[in-house]
């Protein structure tokens, strides 16, 4: 295969192109597969060095975009979330890449700032889990002492009517006895 040749006005052409597109140089490069990827992002690279890579590279510009996380002040963590509010995912990842944040760290931060005056819910609503927790067990609780109650209840029941039938059987052994009792005195 023949190795093509480009004039420099060609070269800037496409880099001008870049520029104005706003996407990361893969993004730019995959979209134009008329000319060779290691090719166009080498020109973006030469003629256009102020562009964060989108691996993350070691441009000066990555070096000045990165902060190091442990000197994040949640203001900085807010104004990332304002910064990438309307962006689509493609260009959340290329901001993330630029400033060596994660994706997932940035979407922690917008959840907080999401329930930053919801905190006291937060804990109200741990505390509502544990609670329902709590009241589930109670009426398990309470199931089983229902059902043992309503055993003993029957077993009550039962135990009466048979003390009924005893005292009646008694009462009737009495009569029966005072019955023999006279009949003996009589003869």
């Amino acid at each position: 295969m023949a190795r093509q040749s480009y004039s420099k006005d060609e070269k800037l052409k496409y880099v001008q192109l870049f520029a104005k597109s706003g996407l990361t140089k893969w993004e730019f490069v995959t979209q134009h597969p008329e000319i060779k990827r290691t090719t166009l992002y080498n020109w973006i690279t030469k003629y256009f060095p102020n562009q964060p890579s989108s691996e993350g590279g070691d441009t000066a510009a990555d070096e000045k975009a990165e902060i190091p996380k442990d000197q994040l002040e949640s203001k900085d963590k807010f104004e990332f979330v304002i910064d990438t509010a309307k962006m689509n995912e493609q260009e959340i990842g290329a901001y993330c890449r630029s400033k060596g944040i994660y994706s997932t760290e940035l979407k922690s931060w917008k959840l907080n700032c999401m329930n930053a005056n919801d905190n006291n819910n937060v804990v109200f609503a741990e505390e509502n889990v544990k609670l329902k927790a709590e009241i589930r067990q109670l009426k398990e609780k309470l199931s089983k002492l229902n059902c043992k109650s309503a055993k003993k209840d029957k077993e009550l029941e039962r135990m009466q009517k048979a003390l009924a039938e005893y005292a009646v059987k008694e009462a009737f052994l009495k009569k029966a006895q005072a019955l023999f009792e006279e009949s003996d005195e009589e003869r």
